[in-house]
C-alpha cells in the first residue's frame, strides 16, 4: 500500500507541529540504537507514551469539565425545557440569560471541553504523518533506502515504479517503505548488478519493521493470518476506551435526544477504526492500538482521582481561575456562585408580579361590578350573578367606549 503522504510534510501550519514530533522520534530511535534494540515497533510505543504524557494536561481539564458537567447538564436541560417552544426574543433572551447564569455558577463556559480538543487536533493529525513515513523524519531509517537509491540510481528507479509521483529520491523512499516481499525480489532481478546492496539494507529494513513477527509498514489485510490480531485489537482497545470515557457522562446524557446518536457513534467508530487499520500499514494500527492501551490506563486513573475528588473544590478552582482572568482585565471579583440564584429568583418575581397584577385587575373589576349593580340584584353573593354582573359591567363600559369612540369621529368630519 502506498503511503498516504509524500517525504517529510512541509504545510504551514501541521509542517513545524510534524517535524517537532519527528524529531521525538528521531531521538527514541536513537536512544533504542544505543541500547542494541532498534526497532520501529519499540519506537512507535514510546512515542504514543511520551505524546500522550504531553497531553495528559489537556485530558485531565477535559475530564474537569466532563465531571462539572455531569452536576450542570440537569439544570441547562430544566432551562431548555422550560423555553422549548417559545420562540419570541424575551424569551430567547431570558434563556440565554439563565444559560450563561448556570455555567457562570459553575466556572465554566460552554467552550470548557472545545479548546483542550482544538489544542490536540492539529498534533493527532501531524502525529500521523510521522507513523506513516517514519524514514522522512528519522535520518537513520532513511539512509538505508537511500544505500539503494545511491546503488540503483534514482532514474533507473523512477522508470523501474513507474508512478508519475515518484519524481525525485524521497518520492522513491516513499514507495519503497510500502515494498511487500514480491516488490523486493522484482527489484533484485531488474537490478542484478545491485542485489547485494539491495538485500544487505533490506535485511535491516525488514528487521526493524518486524514487531511480533509483523511487518509494520505492510497492511494487515496483505499478509492475513496473524497481522489481523492488529485491526481486531484495535477495534476492542477503542471500544473500551470509549466505554471508559462516556462512563461517567451517561447520566447527564439521560433525556438528552444526543444520548443515544452517543451510543451509536460509540459502538460504530471501533468497528470503523478496525476496517481502516485492514488496510493502512501495520504500523499506524499499533499505534492506534498503544493510543487507545494508554488512554484506559490514563482514564482508570483519572476516574478513580475524580471519583473521590470533591464537586465543590473543583468549581471553586474553576470560579478562582475566571477572577483571576478578571483581574487582568481590570474587573473586579464575582461571587458567581449566586448569580444564577439571583438571575432565577429576578425572573420569577416579575412572573409572580404580572401574575398579581392580572389577579389584582380580575378581582378591581368584580368589586366594581358588584357595587355597580348590587342595589337591584338581592342574590350578588351567588357565582352566576357575579358572572352575570360582570358582563354587563363590561357590556355597559364596551357602550361607552364605542359611544366616545363616535363622537371623536363625528367632531373629526
Amino acid at each position: 500500500m502506498l503511503n498516504m503522504f509524500l517525504t517529510k510534510y512541509d504545510g504551514a501550519f501541521l509542517g513545524p507541529i510534524a517535524k517537532a514530533l519527528g524529531k521525538i522520534m528521531e531521538w527514541l530511535y536513537s536512544f533504542f540504537d544505543m541500547m542494541g534494540i532498534a526497532n520501529i515497533g519499540l519506537c512507535i510505543i514510546a512515542f504514543v507514551i511520551v505524546v500522550k504524557l504531553i497531553l495528559l494536561p489537556f485530558t485531565i481539564k477535559q475530564q474537569k469539565f466532563t465531571k462539572v458537567s455531569a452536576i450542570m447538564n440537569p439544570e441547562l436541560q430544566a432551562v431548555q425545557k422550560k423555553y422549548k417552544d417559545k420562540k419570541d426574543q424575551d424569551s430567547i433572551m431570558k434563556m440565554r440569560e439563565e444559560t450563561n447564569a448556570i455555567y457562570e455558577k459553575y466556572g465554566t463556559s460552554p467552550t470548557g471541553s472545545c479548546l483542550p480538543m482544538l489544542i490536540q487536533m492539529p498534533i493527532l493529525f501531524a502525529l500521523y504523518r510521522v507513523i506513516l513515513n517514519i524514514p522522512a523524519y528519522v535520518p537513520q531509517i532513511k539512509n538505508l533506502y537511500m544505500n539503494i537509491v545511491n546503488s540503483v540510481g534514482e532514474s533507473n528507479l523512477i522508470t523501474f515504479l513507474d508512478d508519475e509521483k515518484v519524481q525525485s529520491a524521497d518520492s522513491i523512499i516513499d514507495k519503497l517503505t510500502s515494498f511487500g516481499p514480491d516488490n523486493w525480489n522484482k527489484l533484485k532481478e531488474t537490478f542484478a548488478a545491485s542485489s547485494d546492496v539491495i538485500i544487505q539494507n533490506q535485511d535491516k529494513i525488514d528487521s526493524l519493521n518486524s514487531f511480533l513477527g509483523i511487518n509494520l509498514s505492510q497492511s494487515p489485510i496483505s499478509m492475513m493470518g496473524f497481522a489481523l490480531i492488529i485491526p481486531i485489537m484495535s477495534a476492542l482497545a477503542q471500544w473500551y476506551s470509549t466505554k471508559l470515557m462516556t462512563s461517567s457522562q451517561q447520566t447527564s446524557m439521560e433525556g438528552n435526544p444526543m444520548g443515544s446518536s452517543m451510543k451509536v457513534m460509540n459502538m460504530t467508530m471501533p468497528i470503523i477504526s478496525g476496517v481502516i487499520c485492514l488496510t493502512m500499514p501495520a504500523g499506524a494500527g499499533l499505534y492506534w492500538i498503544m493510543g487507545s492501551v494508554i488512554q484506559v490506563i490514563q482514564q482508570i486513573a483519572i476516574n478513580a482521582y475524580f471519583k473521590k475528588a470533591d464537586i465543590n473544590d473543583i468549581i471553586k478552582k474553576n470560579i478562582e481561575k475566571k477572577n483571576k482572568k478578571r483581574a487582568k482585565k481590570g474587573l473586579p471579583p464575582q461571587k458567581v456562585t449566586n448569580i444564577a440564584h439571583v438571575n432565577a429568583k429576578n425572573i420569577e418575581s416579575k412572573v409572580v408580579e404580572q401574575k398579581s397584577k392580572v389577579k389584582d385587575n380580575k378581582e378591581e373589576q368584580i368589586k366594581k361590578s358588584t357595587e355597580y349593580y348590587s342595589k337591584g340584584n338581592q342574590n350578588t353573593g351567588s357565582i352566576a350573578s357575579k358572572a352575570n354582573m360582570v358582563k354587563m359591567y363590561n357590556e355597559k363600559n364596551d357602550k361607552k367606549n364605542d359611544k366616545k369612540n363616535a363622537n371623536k369621529s363625528n367632531k373629526k368630519k
